[in-house]
């Protein structure tokens, strides 16, 4: 063999074996491919949505406690009618009738009381005759004693009659407020919703139980009715400035203010695991829509806070993990052995304990964490507080500064599959399709 296929052969096998080592050695696994988003400041406005429905924020139920068949009408449902406007007619013929009674009667007793007063000015005259035939002795007291009880008898009768005038006059005050009731007026502004009685009915007008004849609502001023769960009721106050969609204007979102939060809790499924706890929040709109209807489907936008210049990242960027393990410390030395032992067994003092490190169930309790890449496409694990969130964005409190590159999809890489310090590659976001939050929206 001449000597430079022996070379040949040398480089042959030495760039197999090359090969083969370089084959063997562990690869590290590629970078995976993840959206970012820079970690900016801005404002973030924390967002409460609620379902609800419209209605009149002043509703009025018209009725009368007058008994009696329903004459007439003169509204029906949508009209606009002002305060004192003549809705309707109760035959009234029974209280005209008590009306005149009891102005017959006020005026017997006023004319008893005119007679009574003539006869305590005769009373008075025969009092002075009596005396003064006394003085001259052709009298005796006991004829002055009986003019003098005379008297006495005919003033306690004016005092009665009096009393009796103005009962009659309080029952005639009754009468003909019975008598006013028979007509059925507007008690304010507003439009007619419903009628409940129409014209021949009889009204059965009662002081215990309510016969409503018509609902009337002002729709000048219209309001929802949400329902806010437990959690979030608690951000909320009067005057919160509001969003409102109604489902039958789809193309226009009207601006309100929470003018009421509700103090009594609504309950449903009291004692099982589907129990739910809400508040009715309700939320006044500026500017009512033409056409806006009590009952409407609704939903509220409400802006319970609002924090300025805060570093803020997507809201799907923020995930939970396990707390990082802190470092061990060197384990102590014999002679101290002895001491620590004794001071993992003495009681912790009253009050004072170490803060929890793991749940119930002995698993370390996660936290919140933003995984932000380096300069060199590493993924670093950083754990965060955050503030309020919008409905894009959480506001960070620590772990994250202003420039910071943030990964923020897709989201099962982030919840489940990305890890501290491994390799990453930006992609496109509609390639992941990460530009969707995931189902827990990033407040895990």
């Amino acid at each position: 063999m001449t000597k430079s296929r022996w070379i040949l052969l040398i480089i042959i096998v030495g760039l197999t074996g090359f090969a083969t080592v370089q084959g063997l050695r562990p690869h590290p696994p590629p970078p995976v491919e993840v959206t970012t988003s820079p970690a900016k400041k801005g404002t973030v406005t924390r967002v409460v949505t609620a379902a609800g429905h419209m209605q009149a924020r002043e509703t009025v139920k018209v009725s009368s406690n007058v008994t009696g068949d329903l004459l007439s009408l003169s509204v029906k449902e949508g009209d606009k009618v002002r305060r004192g406007q003549v809705l309707g007619q109760i035959d009234k013929r029974l209280e005209e009738t008590q009306v005149a009674q009891y102005r017959g009667t006020v005026a017997s007793a006023r004319a008893q009381i005119g007679q009574i007063e003539s006869g305590i000015v005769q009373d008075k005259r025969d009092l002075e005759r009596v005396r003064k035939l006394v003085e001259e002795k052709l009298a005796s007291a006991s004829d002055l004693e009986k003019s003098q009880t005379t008297l006495s008898v005919d003033q306690g009768r004016l005092d009665a009659q009096k009393e009796l005038v103005k009962q009659g006059e309080g029952q005639l005050e009754q009468a003909l407020y019975n008598l006013s009731r028979a007509t059925l007026t507007a008690p304010i502004d507003g439009t007619i919703l419903e009628l409940s009685h129409k014209v021949g009915e009889r009204i059965r007008g009662s002081d215990f139980s309510e016969d409503v004849v018509m609902l009337m609502g002002g729709l000048s001023d219209m309001e929802v009715k949400a329902e806010v769960g437990e959690h979030e009721v608690v951000g909320i106050h009067v005057g919160d400035e509001s969003a409102v969609d109604i489902d039958a204007i789809p193309d226009k979102q009207f601006r309100g203010h929470v003018v009421a939060v509700g103090k009594n809790a609504q309950i449903k499924n009291a004692g099982t695991d589907a129990e739910v706890t809400t508040f009715f929040v309700r939320v006044g709109l500026d500017s009512p829509p033409d056409g806006g209807l009590p009952g409407m489907s609704s939903a509220v936008s409400i802006s319970t806070a609002t924090h300025d210049n805060v570093v803020m990242v997507p809201i799907q960027a923020v995930t939970s993990r396990e707390a990082k393990k802190k470092e061990q410390k060197a384990p102590p030395r014999e002679g101290e052995m002895k001491v620590a032992s004794d001071a993992q067994a003495a009681p912790s003092a009253p009050g004072i304990s170490d803060p929890p490190t793991k749940a119930s169930t002995g698993k370390p309790k996660p936290v919140k964490v933003v995984f932000v890449m380096d300069k060199d496409g590493v993924a670093q694990m950083r754990e965060v507080h955050t503030g309020i969130a919008s409905r894009t964005d959480v506001e960070i409190l620590d772990g994250v500064a202003e420039g910071d590159t943030v990964v923020d999809g897709p989201y099962r890489t982030l919840a489940r599959e990305l890890q501290d310090g491994q390799k990453v590659k930006p992609a496109p976001k509609n390639a992941t399709g990460s530009d969707k939050p995931g189902p827990q929206g990033g407040r895990s």
